[in-house]
C-alpha cells in the first residue's frame, strides 16, 4: 500500500464514499460499461465545474454554499464520486423512456436558459471549457 493509497483513503473516508482497496488492479481488464461509466463521471466533473466557474464569473453566487468545495476537489476524487453514483438504483430509475425523455427536454430548456443568463453578463460561452 502506497502513500497515495493511503491518502485517498482518507478522503474516501472524510468525504463518507464507500470503497475498496484492490491489491493488484493493473491487470484488470477495463470492461465497456465501466470504461463508458468513466468517460461519462469525466463529462459530468469537468461540466460542472465550468458551469460553477461561469456563474461565479457573472457574480452569482453559488446556493447551497457547499458546492463552491466542488472547485477545490480534485477532478479524479469528483470522477470517482460519478462513477459511484451513476451506478445507483436511483440513476438507472432515471433511465426509463419516460423519466429520460421528459428529463432531457427540460436539461435542454435549462441548458439553454444558463446560455441566455451568461451571455447577458458578457461571460463566454463555456462550452470551450468542457
Amino acid at each position: 500500500m502506497t502513500e497515495r493509497i493511503e491518502n485517498l483513503a482518507k478522503l474516501f473516508k472524510t468525504a463518507k464514499l464507500p470503497f475498496v482497496i484492490k491489491k493488484d488492479i493493473e491487470n484488470k481488464i477495463i470492461g465497456k460499461k465501466t470504461a463508458r461509466i468513466r468517460k461519462t463521471a469525466r463529462k459530468i466533473t469537468v461540466t460542472l465545474k465550468a458551469y460553477l466557474r461561469a456563474i461565479q464569473k457573472a457574480g452569482v453566487s453559488i446556493d447551497p454554499p457547499m458546492l463552491n468545495m466542488v472547485l477545490k476537489f480534485p477532478n479524479l476524487l469528483l470522477d470517482l464520486f460519478f462513477m459511484t453514483w451513476l451506478r445507483t438504483k436511483m440513476v438507472r430509475d432515471m433511465m426509463l423512456p419516460d423519466y429520460a425523455n421528459n428529463a432531457n427536454n427540460e436539461i435542454v430548456q435549462l441548458s439553454h436558459d444558463l446560455m441566455k443568463f451568461l451571455s447577458q453578463k458578457d461571460i463566454k460561452s463555456v462550452a470551450h471549457s468542457i
